[in-house]
């Protein structure tokens, strides 16, 4: 079979991208590297997808509209705690009078509405296969060989997977680091005295974030070392020790359910080899420390679509290297920034170095303060400058 694009992944990114293409009239085969024989967990994971991500989803993508009954959140409330608990540094974020910072959604509930769109969308083509080889490259296409032995062929592959043999396949660089951290995802149901504000606080132990996704739940994800004690805590012990930490913003709540994720640092030195595009995790996995992960998969996806709908209108092949060349340029400075600035601040700010924590304490004592810097960063986090010329 040919198609146009052709997408190996079965995460949002994967699903996203074969929804824009689809809907501009792209044909596109979406591969799913989901193992048919083992149970779907219906995970706790939630997103935090930014005002500049859910508004260009919005205008894309009629499913989204059901976002809007989730809590918009205003205010992003951070805390970093010294080295002996006994004092903090508070800096908060607010959005404009009429605009929000963004909206926490569930992974599960994405992934729902993006099924349904996917099923709806006749020029996608699905297919099952945990493994694939790429079999040939040249300029006009790549060729795939499906597990079950059938051949596909492609302007243009996208690769939305983290198998790692697949990715290898690519001859594309990676820079990879295991954090030695695992993240405790933890589902709560409670009385949120403030579900239009994210809080996050940094402590000794790693950052804990509190992200209400409606009146009465959130999620909490607390960054952990491997050998913390917190990992092994039941859920009684663990209430007890979040009630510590979060009394300020909720009370009176009760874990539903824990998952443990390990935390992983992907880098891709490059977006894309001859025919072969990067787009999700696989790209750019960051630590989750400030929420960004999907807002820049979102930010590649929304600027490939661009650049493909513009060259192909002058009269360009979709797989011509300039087009791909110009993408990657595009977005090398965003992803690395993002990248490697998360991965440098939460080793900031979880520091146990006496220096370096009254250090950070005192920087953000005047970041608190500058007007300036907290607009910056406000700018960023919700990609309001970058989705203007969509």
């Amino acid at each position: 079979m040919k198609y146009e694009f052709t997408i190996f992944g079965s995460g949002i990114s994967a699903k996203i991208t074969s929804c824009l293409l689809a809907r501009n009239g792209f044909n596109v085969c979406l591969i799913s590297d989901k193992d048919e024989k083992q149970e779907t967990p219906n995970t706790n994971l939630v997103t935090f997808l930014s005002s500049g991500s859910l508004n260009y989803l919005s205008l894309m993508l009629p499913e989204v509209q059901l976002f809007n009954k989730s809590p918009e959140i205003k205010i992003i409330k951070c805390e970093l705690n010294s080295l002996n608990e006994k004092k903090s540094q508070p800096i908060e974020f607010k959005s404009g009078e009429e605009e929000n910072l963004g909206k926490i959604i569930k992974n599960s509930y994405i992934e729902e509405l993006l099924d349904k769109e996917i099923h709806q969308l006749r020029n996608i083509h699905m297919i099952n296969s945990t493994q694939l080889k790429i079999t040939e490259k040249n300029s006009d296409s790549v060729k795939l060989k499906l597990v079950n032995g059938e051949n596909i062929e492609t302007e243009i592959f996208i690769l939305s997977s983290t198998k790692r043999d697949i990715a290898e396949q690519t001859k594309i660089n990676f820079i990879k680091k295991d954090l030695e951290q695992q993240a405790l995802s933890i589902s709560i149901k409670g009385d949120i005295k403030n579900i239009n504000c994210a809080f996050q606080k940094f402590t000794s132990n790693g950052p804990i974030a509190l992200l209400p996704y409606s009146k009465d739940e959130a999620s909490v994800v607390w960054s952990l070392r491997n050998g913390s004690q917190i990992l092994l805590k039941d859920k009684d012990k663990l209430t007890q020790i979040l009630n510590n930490h979060l009394k300020e913003h909720i009370t009176s709540f009760k874990i539903e359910s824990i998952e443990k994720h390990k935390l992983q640092f992907i880098y891709a030195k490059n977006l894309f080899y001859k025919n072969t595009v990067l787009i999700g995790n696989v790209a750019h996995n960051i630590h989750p420390i400030a929420g960004q992960g999907l807002n820049l998969s979102i930010k590649d996806i929304a600027l490939f679509l661009k650049q493909i709908n513009k060259y192909v209108s002058l009269g360009y092949k979709l797989n011509d290297q300039m087009i791909l060349e110009e993408f990657e340029m595009k977005r090398k400075l965003d992803n690395t920034a993002y990248s490697f600035g998360t991965f440098t601040l939460n080793g900031i700010l979880s520091s146990n170095n006496k220096f370096v924590n009254n250090t950070t304490h005192k920087g953000l004592g005047l970041v608190g303060k500058s007007k300036f810097l907290k607009k910056l960063f406000v700018r960023s986090a919700t990609g309001k400058d970058f989705f203007k010329t969509f």
